[in-house]
């Protein structure tokens, strides 16, 4: 009264004093009771039994083995799909004269790395074959090149040089269609030069060439063998040649270092110096006996050399790109995966395209196939030259690229190592962009290729495989891949296998709370879900994923559940669910009655996650009533039959499901409508759930004493429990040490006190004596529950005067005792009447505290009033009539 009267006078004097007088400065207690009011508007206190009784239904994200076997498109075989095995024989049979220099007929003279008609000839003649200096220019008729009654043809080094164009031509496509052939084909045919001739008559050396350095002209042989024998190694590697010129060679010792078989000279290749040409051409002579070891090692020195020549950071001319493609292609049938992968990685550094990065992507696919591989991607740089690779194809253009090259990224990051190492190149933001492009073609309606859609699956499967690291979920957010997710779930929900990859992965992201948000901020989320429901009702795995990652997203955002309940055919779309996925449990069940039933069926868990939208989505008041008014008789009659069906009670989480959503609904009813549909089924469900109450299962327990809590409101409900006896099973209850399940029990005394014959019940059960152990043991760690207490204390002796008649005067002293330690201000939070810190009253557990102290301080004032009355009519009847034994009436009161 004091306080209220204080606030009239400040508002008193806020009207009637001048506006030029300072407003009244407000005094501690005033600050201290408007802070409380704004904390109390700002926040949710939990104080009462109801308010605890509703909540978000949590489950477990469905059951997902790991794929261990590393498969392109899984099992089920289907037509039209790219092969997963495949023969890469096709590559060595590329024809790269046919289409790009049909108008020559001598083209074989100029097309890189062909071998001279001639050259075959001496071949299978034993002839040997010599490989010129850079730096002779000019040799004359010597004995040099008398061997026998033959002579040796030097091989044309024009067919190995980087030849210098005019124009600029970009990285063509495929090696299909060439540019610089088409500019070949118009020159004049070459004239095949014999044995004799000049290096330098037809070919032109310059700075640029791959393949040598600027010939300086010589006058004389003895001029040319001033260069020293290191660049007759790089000369001959004909032994006859040299043998039958000893006039110029003998004294230079060279014989000591050409005495070598032919098997010692391949093996011995790589250690000498390397250049592209003779690597290439070493290559070129490998026969199926020499060792892998050999060619990799070749391998790799091809790679530094086209490194050292910078042709990984500039565009390589066609030409040199047949000869390197045409040689490696040799070797792409090896069964030797780390060959394979150095001619990929060769390959990817020659930047090409089309169809020859299609074979490269396929080359790398069937590597990646195999777990034991894995290590081999971590060596080098593959990797990157892979994303590098995959960033410069399009999803549109290089569909079938994509195709292998993203079921590749899919089996790799199946490798923790490799996931984490493919993260750090930036696969992530790759492959959005990728899914982007095919958004905006479906939208902007462009043809999409079928071999784009395979592409668009392996992405998908990829992404999901990046969704099991938890690190990466903060890119997820800034990429946008959670939004173009959603997006393609829109565009391509005709295709089970995409909407199959982004159900799992969008069931896994939805766990974090920031991806889970970004989800429910998706404008046509909710549609996209019901046309799903209603696309594939049938698809365990598809509808198990979907209902639970809209559960999460409905457990969170009050916005979701609002958009969801008014979305057409929403609910109805979950009730026919419901009763697809019911009855296909009932069949299952009978056809497995002689055997132990399975609780983890994926039926019954599609079952849990639909009823979880629909315990999640009543949290919000409106919609849970208007779920009443709408659907309530078709819901209760279904849940009605999972609690009272034998097949189901075995599966606990399933019946707490659906305990925990009738709870949620239930919350809602109201005794005052006799046309409230938990109004006229109570009895129904008092019926159903009875068994549940003393349950072995305690949550079950917990759950079913809620919905007990919230029909209790009317006295139908009251009724049933004392005639069922489930009044009993309460009382027993109290003596449990579970917080929740006392707390859940005392509320529903709480309802049940209102009745005057449950009282009585309530005294001979000793229920008194029960609660006030309760208050002793857990009084003050818990004030929501003290508080219950205080409230069943109350409702219990509401209506009586002579609290004797109720309460003993042992129980009467302990209640005193305790009610004033947990009312005292100062001992428990260190109050005083000089204390100002805000902090103390802002506090939840102060505020929690503030309503048992309204209860709480009713209740002591009572008793407290009730014993000094007793006391003063005692003292005025002693006065009076000392020995007197009259019963005391206590009706004035």
């Amino acid at each position: 009264m004091e306080n209220s009267g204080k606030t009239n006078a400040l508002a008193s004097t806020k009207v009637t004093s001048p506006f030029y007088e300072p407003p009244p400065r407000k005094t501690s207690a005033d600050i201290i009771n408007e802070a409380k009011a704004a904390i109390k508007d700002s926040q949710m206190v939990d104080n009462s039994f109801a308010s605890a009784s509703i909540k978000p239904l949590q489950t477990q994200r469905p059951f997902t083995p790991r794929e261990k076997e590393r498969i392109l498109f899984g099992h089920k075989r289907k037509s039209n799909r790219p092969p997963s095995s495949f023969s890469l024989r096709y590559l060595q049979e590329t024809d790269f004269n046919t289409n790009t220099i049909a108008d020559n007929a001598d083209s074989e003279n100029n097309t890189i790395c062909t071998i001279d008609k001639d050259a075959q000839i001496t071949k299978k003649q034993n002839a040997f074959k010599t490989q010129r200096s850079n730096s002779l220019s000019k040799i004359g008729d010597g004995k040099i090149f008398d061997v026998g009654c033959h002579k040796i043809k030097l091989p044309a080094l024009d067919a190995l040089k980087v030849v210098q164009k005019k124009g600029i031509h970009k990285n063509t496509f495929s090696l299909d269609n060439l540019p610089e052939e088409y500019e070949e084909s118009v020159e004049p045919p070459v004239v095949n030069r014999n044995a004799f001739s000049s290096p330098q008559e037809r070919t032109d050396f310059n700075e640029n060439s791959p393949f040598g350095r600027p010939s300086q002209q010589q006058n004389n042989l003895s001029q040319c063998l001033l260069l020293g024998v290191e660049n007759l190694n790089k000369l001959f590697e004909n032994k006859q040649i040299v043998e039958n010129s000893e006039t110029l060679f003998v004294k230079t010792g060279y014989l000591n270092n050409v005495t070598r078989t032919e098997n010692e000279k391949s093996s011995l290749d790589v250690y000498k110096e390397r250049t592209m040409e003779n690597i290439i051409e070493s290559l070129s002579k490998h026969h199926k006996n020499v060792k892998d070891e050999v060619i990799v090692q070749s391998l790799r020195d091809l790679y530094d050399c086209m490194e050292q020549k910078k042709f990984l950071s500039t565009s390589v001319d066609s030409k040199t790109k047949i000869c390197i493609l045409k040689c490696l292609y040799r070797f792409v049938e090896s069964p030797n995966e780390q060959l394979l992968l150095n001619i990929a990685r060769i390959i990817l550094a020659l930047k090409v395209t089309g169809n020859n990065l299609s074979g490269v992507c396929k080359l790398i696919f069937k590597v990646s196939k195999n777990d034991k591989n894995d290590s081999l991607f971590l060596e080098g740089n593959i990797l990157d030259l892979f994303v590098d690779a995959l960033g410069r194809s399009s999803p549109l253009d290089d569909g079938e690229a994509c195709v292998y090259g993203y079921g590749s990224v899919k089996f790799l990051t199946m490798n923790s190592k490799l996931l984490k190492k493919i993260l750090d190149l930036g696969i992530l933001q790759l492959m959005v962009l990728h899914i982007k492009i095919i958004n905006n073609a479906r939208q902007e309606k462009v043809h999409i290729p079928e071999h784009t859609e395979h592409a668009l699956f392996q992405l998908t499967g990829g992404l999901r495989n990046l969704a099991a690291d938890e690190s990466v979920y903060d890119e997820f957010i800034s990429t946008d891949t959670v939004f173009q997710l959603c997006t393609t779930l829109e565009l391509f929900s005709s295709n089970l296998d995409i909407v199959s990859n982004i159900s799992r992965t969008l069931s896994t992201i939805s766990m974090n709370d920031n991806c889970c948000d970004k989800i429910g901020e998706f404008a046509e989320i909710s549609k996209i879900f019901v046309k799903l429901f209603e696309k594939y009702p049938g698809n365990e795995e598809i509808i198990v994923r979907l209902a639970y990652t809209l559960g999460n997203v409905l457990a969170k955002l009050d916005s979701s559940r609002i958009r969801f309940f008014h979305e057409k055919n929403s609910i109805s779309s979950l009730i026919s669910l419901w009763k697809i996925y019911f009855e296909r449990t009932l069949k299952n069940c009978s056809l497995k009655f002689d055997t132990e039933w399975e609780s983890t069926s994926n039926t019954e868990d599609v079952m849990i996650k639909i009823i979880r939208i629909v315990a999640n989505i009543a949290i919000n008041t409106d919609i849970g009533k208007s779920m009443n008014e709408q659907y309530g008789l078709q819901l209760i009659d279904e849940f009605l039959k999972v609690l009272i069906s034998n097949p189901f009670k075995k599966n606990d989480e399933l019946i707490l499901s659906v305990l925990s959503t009738l709870n949620n609904l239930s919350y809602y009813y109201t005794a005052e409508f006799d046309r409230d549909i938990f109004h006229i089924k109570q009895v129904d469900i008092m019926e159903a759930i009875s068994e549940y109450v003393n349950c072995q299962n305690v949550d079950c327990v917990i759950e079913a004493i809620r919905i007990l809590g919230n029909l209790s409101r009317s006295k139908i409900t009251r009724s049933y429990v004392i005639q069922k006896n489930i009044f009993s099973q309460l009382i027993k209850i109290l003596d449990e040490d579970n917080l929740n399940l006392l707390k859940t029990t005392v509320g529903v005394f709480v309802n049940l006190m209102a009745d005057n014959k449950n009282r009585v019940l309530f005294k001979n059960s000793g229920g008194t004596g029960k609660l006030i152990r309760i208050l002793n043991q857990y009084g003050s760690y818990d004030w929501v529950l003290t508080m219950l207490i205080c409230q069943v204390l109350w409702n219990f002796c509401i209506d009586t005067v002579n609290l004797y008649e109720l309460i003993s005067d042992n129980e009467m002293q302990q209640l005193l005792s305790i009610l004033a330690d947990f009312l005292d201000e100062e001992k428990l939070f260190g109050i005083t009447d000089t204390n100002e810190d805000l902090e103390i009253y802002s506090a939840p557990d102060y505020m929690i505290w503030e309503e048992f102290a309204n209860v709480a301080t009713n209740l002591l004032e009572k008793i407290e009033h009730f014993l000094d009355t007793l006391e003063q009519i005692e003292s005025a009847g002693n006065i009076k009539t000392k020995d007197s034994n009259t019963n005391l009436s206590f009706a004035a009161w």
